[in-house]
């Protein structure tokens, strides 16, 4: 029966590609976001408020991490 070695390099190493992983996600929403405020027929861009404050806080949130 094969045993489980506990390995901290390895686990380490997998829960910073994990959040690197989380990260890049993150980044990509917050960027698709950014795209989808754009107004269909002008080149303006159409920002409630509460999408502002989301963007924002996760950008934040971002920066904070590195």
């Amino acid at each position: 029966m094969p045993f489980i070695v506990n390995d901290a390099e390895q686990i380490t190493e997998y829960n910073q590609v994990l959040d690197s992983n989380i990260r890049a996600e993150q980044i990509e929403v917050l960027l698709r976001n950014l795209v989808s405020l754009r107004h269909e027929e002008e080149d303006r861009f159409v920002i409630p408020f509460d999408d502002v404050i989301v963007t924002l806080n996760l950008a934040i949130s971002l920066l904070d991490r590195r």
